[in-house]
């Protein structure tokens, strides 16, 4: 029975620190221990910081009897001025000076803890701070039981369970009990730090290990094509005006609205901007894109559980005939160099009642804002193969084999012309039906 600590006695708190102080290290290994003075330092330091997780109530035990404790919690719940304050002060007197600076450059080098790229790639996680099992009770199956406290909160959660460790036997037994190393820190000889992971059976598969660290290694990887230089901003481009989010807002509630338990392919997602606000309306949805960089920015955050990222060549779709519902391409046409392939491959895997949604910005306008927009990105590097005005927009669609059914020109920094089409085999003219979202 797992217990939440809101108070312990002193002798209570000196036993989680002497607990720290005691561990025996593997031969040639110093573990974080390397940082303090003595033995006594250690045990003072583990102690301040048990205060600090009784004082922000993030300690558990085992039981009332006190076996042992663990620390846990969501990164980002923050801790109050008055706990850090309370850390900070066991710091100075108790730290070895020549090896603090050892640390400090090994720090440049040693790379992100697991939790770190986690926070980094917005992947919700539970941090396991502190784990430690009083020496009385110690051999007896303690540890298994607290690590259970916190896997319990990662499948109630559906988040993994993070905890770095200082030493190869404490990594060992972690990984008996369930978990596993994905990341290692060199940080002095005889000072590393183990990165490990818990991953309950409900855990959304963007957020595998697997995933994230490729994932991070693409987001970190030198690459000349435009769009992967794009993918960490692109976000911010599209959205980050106040008349894009309203264009965008209309665009989601009306996506929301069509595409209600249809099997949905999008095309060109870049970052799942689109795809990540309506596909829990879809029945299934696929969001694809060239760019790796994209897909791994799209995987980041909340995913819903009914999409998936894949990777596609939106000229080339490896899908079979007639495969969805509905497909989404939003403002991709315009800059690519064969667009009609693009349609071509749509009316091939797009049922022959689905519908196309295809959202556009459109260049050839007379806004002198617009204009500015469009020039700045050509001078970072994004090729505009087609400018249209909405009507000449509209005639490109209906010239490969699209009949307009739905269009509205949005306001936005350059305007959008949101528009829906239905595979037209006869090609008959129509301006479509000028609607309201």
């Amino acid at each position: 029975m797992a217990v939440k600590i809101v108070s312990l006695r002193e002798d209570e708190i000196r036993d989680i620190g002497d607990a720290f102080a005691d561990f025996k290290y593997a031969e040639s290994e110093f573990g974080m221990a390397y940082l303090a003075k003595d033995r006594q330092a250690v045990s003072d330091y583990i102690c301040s910081y048990a205060r600090m997780t009784i004082r922000e109530r993030s300690l558990y035990s085992t039981s009332y009897k006190h076996e042992g404790f663990i620390a846990f919690s969501n990164p980002g719940a923050g801790m109050s001025l008055g706990s850090a304050a309370d850390i900070l002060k066991t710091v100075p007197g108790r730290v070895d000076m020549k090896h603090l600076f050892t640390m400090a450059k090994g720090c440049m080098h040693a790379g992100k803890t697991y939790g770190s790229i986690l926070s980094g790639l917005k992947i919700p996680h539970i941090y396991v701070s502190m784990v430690a099992v009083r020496k009385e009770y110690q051999g007896k199956g303690f540890m298994r039981k607290l690590l259970e406290i916190a896997f319990e909160e990662g499948r109630r959660q559906a988040v993994p369970v993070v905890l770095d460790t200082d030493a190869v036997l404490k990594k060992d037994k972690y990984e008996h009990l369930g978990m596993k190393c994905v990341v290692t820190q060199h940080f002095a000889d005889g000072v590393e730090l183990y990165g490990l992971v818990y991953e309950p059976d409900n855990l959304p598969k963007e957020w595998k290990s697997e995933v994230v660290l490729e994932d991070r290694r693409i987001l970190s990887a030198h690459s000349r094509d435009i769009w992967d230089r794009f993918a960490p901003v692109y976000s911010g481009f599209v959205t980050g005006t106040p008349g894009n989010r309203r264009a965008y807002d209309a665009i989601y509630r009306r996506i929301r609205s069509v595409i209600r338990d249809k099997e949905v392919l999008e095309l060109a997602t870049g970052p799942g901007v689109i795809a990540k606000q309506v596909a829990d309306e879809a029945g299934r949805m696929v969001a694809t894109d060239y760019s790796e960089k994209m897909l791994a920015v799209a995987r980041r955050g909340i995913v819903p559980e009914n999409l998936v990222f894949e990777r596609a060549d939106a000229s080339a779709l490896s899908y079979d005939d007639e495969s969805f519902d509905v497909i989404i391409i939003a403002n991709a046409l315009h800059i690519i160099p064969q667009p009609e392939k693009v349609l071509s491959e749509i009316r091939r895997v797009l049922r022959k009642d689905g519908l196309l949604i295809a959202p556009n910005f459109i260049h050839d306008n007379r806004k002198k804002v617009s204009g500015l927009c469009s020039k700045a990105l050509s001078f970072a590097g994004v090729t505009f193969e087609a400018k249209w005005d909405a009507q000449g927009y509209i005639r490109f669609l209906q010239d490969h084999g699209f009949r307009a059914e739905h269009t509205k020109q949005l306001q936005s920094t350059i305007p959008l012309m949101y528009t829906e089409c239905t595979i037209e085999d006869d090609r008959i003219d129509s301006d479509g039906d000028h609607g309201t979202m």
